[in-house]
């Protein structure tokens, strides 16, 4: 987990690689990570390598960062924020 606190499920998000090798966001199964919304960007995606265990191109990067908004605007929106 890239947040180093416990966290209820709901509140964070699984980024997670199939055993096809496919990218996969909200997912469970598979080799992956949770991370949750206060993840700073620096480090990310070495902390998304590190746990998947192996490479993330640029346009899985990309999706990461475009699942990751839209999930912490989302769960903004649900807190009230």
């Amino acid at each position: 987990m890239l947040c180093r606190r416990r966290f209820a499920t709901q509140e964070l998000l699984r980024i997670s690689r199939d055993g096809d090798g496919a990218l996969r966001t909200g997912e469970r199964g598979g080799r992956g990570v949770w991370i949750c919304s206060g993840s700073h960007e620096v480090g990310l995606h070495a902390g998304i390598r590190q746990g998947l265990r192996g490479p993330v191109s640029d346009e899985e990067a990309d999706v990461i960062d475009q699942a990751r908004r839209a999930w912490i605007e989302t769960t903004s929106e649900r807190r009230g924020a």
